[in-house]
């Protein structure tokens, strides 16, 4: 039955976990809820007068030195926008409106409003200085002025209108205001109380006694409370008419409460904190107010509990269900924790403790002078004291109870029994165990192991290693018991067999800490790891995969399939399947949760490894630590299950920071960046996890952790999205996060425009290069071109001045001698017939001469044309001569060249071609010179065309190889019956003389020649 209801129960708070967080459990004392403070050294502000949260999720902190905002992790101080703090920066009020906007009041006058991201102060006629204020439902904001006569202000649509002696208030300093739901405005002054009903403009006075330093909140029936020096209590609806109750007590607060501020939580309780005393709370406050009863005491909460302070003012419940309580020396929050600790047991104990849980689900548990016993759902009670270090304890199959100390072993009872030690004098006892047969067997420290029979005689065992110390001991479920040693385990049977079983070396896990026999399996808690052993066969979880498997204190598996561990890193829940799973396979994922010091874990294991971890009859998990004695209730863990909202609080480029960006426009060639973000879940803000991604920038979401900034760097301009996720202490993301997008202008150097101009800079070096290079090879070209003439030349001088001088000096003498033969003699006729064609040679030579000076004159299309007429190819072909250009002047070498490719070509078409049209084309280009030669005869044939050259003819040879003398491409074209065309393309740097250029040297020296 109690598993059934328990298992009823989890379903029910399963199907609520889609509400809010739970709140502060009623059932449970301040002292059992996770307290934190914040103090000037964690960099929260002192003097802390005020406290509110917007709808963002940001809680708001007025204190006398400003006013500032919290996330969870930073404080950050929001100035004004203007700066002017000319009157004061003390915060003393803040209240959230309807619309959701911050309003704060300064103590030394004037009201200042956050919105769209800047704090902005209100027009106001005078420096009254601000008490408290309140936000009415229908948007109106009231406020309490630091002033006897004008007392209060009401500002409605953003306009100030005072409350002047017309509408009846009384006079004196406002203590506090409230803004029922119903619209009537509470007003609390020194030893009265007044209400203005909705839409009236006339205060009533009520007939109520108040105290000082009052405090006012409505509770979740609409009824007013009051907490002051008189206490607690509530009051009459003096506006519906009621009236107070004679004989009312209210719960004792402070007699002497300076300030007292006062809040119902979601589950009802009352929440206040007063100026001397800290924090209070009444977790049922309607339960003891009865007519005549006397006055019960609130539970409280102060410095000596952990408070950071007991001069508290502020309190507020934030959306996650946490109290905030700001103080003088900080700010503290009291939140639900999850590992609950035991306030009846000692948060000391010199030796540690020990703890049993009985077979009536009891939990026995033992600090170093008390044993205290919980039964199921109720507080532990001290059963037994005056003891001197509890070290053992076990039950019997009788049902009784043994506690071992450091020097008895004691059955617990009416009378208790104390047995006489195995060893005299007394020893320490630990790890008691009973075996199958009843027997009692512990472990004696340095003795060894004792068995202690029905007949209550002692069998030792001698150390199973020499100088080895025992404090722990175990039992399986055949009953044989498992005494531990370094690195092994030795297992005593019933019937005395021993047996030593040692883990491969592969699963090193270090000593044994803890045993525990589970419903299936035995486990072992070790140093580095988890061990199962099945029959004789041990399996191993280590930590290089399994974190939480590290130093493993305790174990223990429930009846609704979970297994809980407690070792160094805390308490890890896992489902006891998924456990026997990563058993067989521990390459497999194992999803657990951890509990650790955040949840409320007062402190590490122990490393005595006696029972850590037990569970008893009510279902809850009872943890034994170096702190003290706590409990987790499996049925009641708290799950945050709201999403945290997301905030993208600056954006700093160039030093640069900007707040709360929105949409923004970047300095130009802003490249990097840094974004702060953050997640406004203030439970357990170090576990909130972020991820996040520059669209464009990040090809995936980027798994930031608990990191709350990102950094970009070598940014290009453009439009960038930056979005941020993030989720909750207990894994819940809110999916829309926060979105920020910003764009960056590009420099001039990074514009399309410019990108254009560096193409064309580029385009034109590399023309300019390409040029440069096309004009050295030409001049090169040239260059060798000038040797060879220069070459020829040389030459040309050598027969004109040599032979041809010589021949023609040999001719004269001749000539004189046939002058003197007579003119019918036989020899003169002879002579001057050799003479006749010695002067034919003479010419033949001059001939020779003139052609190696390459000195014709004329351009190229005239000499194409005399080449044509040379060879008399009309009128049986017609050929039809073309220019295209302005002529320019040619390189000789290169004009002579394309003269004899051009003779060949008219040649071939002549003797081969069969054509009878015939055009040549010579154009003159900038960059190039191109012969173009067409005719319409048969054309060449494919096997020519491919070769290059016909068999047994070098024409086409001899054409190609001039063609690459003066580095000009020529190319072949022919089809069969379509003609042929021949193509000479000269590049313009070799065919032509630039203007600027040097006339050839070897010119100047053939017309001196010439002369000559």
């Amino acid at each position: 039955m109690k598993t059934a209801a328990r298992l009823l129960l989890a379903i029910v708070l399963l199907l609520n976990l889609g509400g809010p967080a739970l709140a502060l459990d009623p059932a449970r004392s301040i002292l059992q809820f996770k307290h934190t403070s914040w103090t000037a050294e964690d960099g929260a502000p002192t003097n802390v007068w005020a406290l509110a949260q917007t709808p963002d999720g940001y809680l708001w902190l007025g204190a006398a030195s400003g006013l500032y905002r919290f996330d969870g992790v930073t404080f950050e101080a929001v100035p004004l926008a203007d700066d002017d703090y000319s009157h004061s920066q003390h915060v003393n009020a803040l209240v959230v409106t309807a619309s959701g906007e911050l309003w704060a009041g300064y103590r030394r006058g004037g009201i200042a409003v956050f919105r769209d991201g800047k704090l902005r102060e209100l027009p106001s006629t005078d420096r009254d200085g601000v008490l408290t204020m309140t936000a009415a439902p229908d948007g109106t904001v009231w406020a309490a002025l630091n002033s006897i006569q004008h007392n209060l202000a009401r500002f409605v649509g953003g306009k100030r209108q005072d409350i002047d002696p017309s509408w009846n208030l009384p006079e004196g300093y406002i203590m506090d205001l409230k803004a029922a739901r119903d619209g009537t405005l509470w007003v609390a002054i020194d030893g009265s109380l007044s209400f203005l009903r909705r839409g009236a403009r006339r205060f009533e006075r009520a007939d109520v006694v108040m105290g000082a330093g009052a405090g006012l909140a409505e509770d979740a029936g609409g009824r007013l409370w009051v907490s002051d020096s008189l206490g607690a209590r509530p009051l009459p609806n003096v506006a519906k008419g009621e009236k107070a109750k004679p004989g009312m007590a209210g719960y004792a607060v402070s007699d002497s409460a300076r300030y007292a501020r006062i809040l119902f939580d979601r589950d009802g309780a009352l929440w206040g904190t007063t100026f001397s005393t800290g924090v209070f709370r009444l977790a049922r406050p309607d339960a003891a107010l009865t007519a005549g009863a006397s006055r019960p005491h609130a539970e409280t909460y102060e410095a000596k509990d952990g408070l950071s302070s007991n001069k508290a003012v502020p309190i507020l419940e934030d959306r996650e269900g946490n109290i905030w309580i700001g103080a003088s020396a900080g700010l503290d929050r009291l939140r639900a924790a999850n590992v609950v600790v035991e306030p009846g047991i000692a948060r000391s104990s010199r030796f540690g403790y020990m703890q049993f849980a009985d077979r009536d689900g009891a939990v026995w548990a033992a600090d170093s002078d008390s044993v205290y016993q919980a039964l199921p759902g109720q507080a532990p009670k001290r059963v037994r004291d005056r003891l001197d270090n509890p070290t053992a304890l076990c039950q019997d199959k009788a049902g009784a109870m043994w506690l071992g100390s450091s020097d008895a072993l004691t059955r617990l009872g009416t009378p208790p029994r104390t047995v006489a030690p195995p060893v005299p004098p007394a020893s320490p006892y630990f790890g008691c165990v009973i075996d199958g047969r009843g027997d009692l067997w512990l472990a004696l420290f340095a003795t060894g192991y004792g068995r202690l029979d029905a007949q209550g005689r002692w069998t030792v065992f001698p150390p199973l290693a020499p100088e080895a110390v025992y404090n722990n001991i175990g039992i399986d479920r055949e009953g044989r018991v498992l005494l531990p040693r370094a690195r092994a385990l030795t297992r005593l049977a019933a019937d005395g067999a021993v047996q030593t079983l040692r883990p491969p070396p592969k699963l090193a896990v270090g000593g044994m800490r803890a045993f525990y026999q589970g419903p299936k399996d035995f486990l072992i808690g070790c140093e580095f790891g988890l061990l199962r052993l099945t029959g004789d066969r041990f399996q191993a979880l280590q930590v290089a995969r399994f974190p939480w498997a590290r130093g493993v204190q305790g174990i223990v598996q429930t009846p609704e399939g979970e297994t809980w561990i407690l070792g160094a890193l805390g308490v890890v829940q896992m489902r006891t399947q998924d456990l026997d799973r990563a058993f067989d396979d521990p390459a497999r994922p194992l999803d657990y949760r951890l509990f650790n010091m955040k949840d409320g874990l007062p402190g590490p294991p122990q490393q005595n490894g006696a029972r850590d971890v037990v569970m008893g009859g009510d279902g809850r998990i009872w943890l034994l630590t170096l702190e003290g004695v706590a409990w987790i209730d499996p049925a009641r863990i708290a799950r945050n299950a709201l999403p945290p909202p997301v905030s993208i609080r600056a954006l700093t480029v160039n030093g640069q920071v900007r707040r709360d960006p929105r949409d923004l426009v970047l300095p130009k060639g802003a490249s990097k960046l840094q974004i702060d973000y953050t997640a406004l879940s203030l439970s357990i803000p170090d576990r909130v996890r972020f991820r996040y991604r520059l669209e464009g920038v990040d090809k995936d979401w980027v798994e930031a952790g608990g990191r709350r900034q990102a950094f970009y760097t070598n940014l290009k301009p453009g439009r960038y999205r930056f979005q941020v996720l993030a989720a909750n202490n207990d894994g819940v993301w809110n999916d829309r996060g926060a979105v920020l997008a910003f764009q960056i202008p590009p420099t001039f150097v990074q514009t399309n425009l410019f990108r254009a101009l560096c193409a064309l800079a580029v385009i034109g070096l590399l023309w300019g290069l390409y040029a440069l290079r096309l004009r050295q090879m030409s001049d090169r070209i040239h260059g060798r071109l000038q040797d060879r003439m220069a070459e020829r030349e040389r030459i040309a001088r050598e027969l004109h001045d040599t032979l041809l001088q010589g021949v023609q000096g040999l001719m004269l003498r001749l000539q004189s001698v046939v002058d003197q033969i007579p003119a019918d003699q036989p020899a003169r006729q002879a002579l001057e017939s050799a003479l006749d064609r010695a002067d034919d040679v003479i010419v033949e030579g001059r001939d020779r001469v003139r052609s190696l000076r390459a000195d014709r004159a004329g351009d190229l299309h005239e000499i194409l044309a005399e080449q044509a007429e040379r060879l008399g190819l009309e009128p049986a072909i017609k050929v039809r001569l073309v220019v295209e250009g302005t002529p320019r002047r040619l390189h000789p070498l290169v004009c002579e060249e394309i003269e004899r490719i051009a003779s060949e070509a008219l040649f071939n078409t002549q003797r081969h071609a069969q054509a009878r049209n015939v055009e040549i084309t010579v154009g003159y280009g900038s960059g190039a010179l191109t012969v173009l030669f067409r005719d319409d005869g048969v054309g060449l044939d494919q096997a020519v065309l491919d070769s290059g050259r016909r068999e047994g003819h070098f024409g086409l040879t001899g054409m190609g190889e001039r063609a690459r003398k003066i580095q000009a491409e020529f190319e072949l074209r022919s089809r069969p019956g379509a003609g042929t065309e021949i193509e000479l393309t000269v590049p313009g740097g070799v065919a032509y003389l630039s203007p600027g250029r040097r006339a050839w040297p070897s010119l100047r020296r053939r017309a001196l020649t010439s002369e000559t």
